[in-house]
């Protein structure tokens, strides 16, 4: 289980929830709504945070986000723009852009082999 935020953190999440988060509207989610209203799941807990808020809003507060996911890295991935730790000295993109920009790179290589 992750440490609870204290009630700095609290007022720094609930700034970037009400202000950047696509999802937020009147203290509910609307990802997690079924239609009878969801409450966003960072306002209502001590301790969890969702995949959108971490990938995508989170970002917007680079000091917020090294205490909260304890990275070691502001490295971001070129394609996506999402942190990922630096596992090699000219690594520009996370685990899973790299994946997809060598299979684009590949399938062009691919192309250019067979109109030659």
């Amino acid at each position: 289980m992750s440490k609870e935020f204290t009630k700095k953190q609290r007022r720094l999440i609930r700034q970037l929830i009400t202000r950047n988060c696509a999802n937020y509207h009147d203290d509910n989610c609307i990802a997690l709504d079924e239609g009878e209203g969801c409450p966003c799941v960072q306002l209502i807990s001590n301790h969890m945070m969702c995949n959108y808020f971490r990938n995508a809003v989170l970002p917007n507060n680079e000091a917020l986000e090294k205490e909260l996911t304890g990275s070691k890295s502001k490295e971001r991935c070129i394609m996506c723009n999402k942190p990922y730790l630096r596992t090699g000295r000219n690594q520009s993109y996370c685990k899973e852009c790299a994946k997809i920009r060598r299979n684009m790179k590949n399938a062009l290589y691919k192309y250019e082999e067979r109109n030659r």
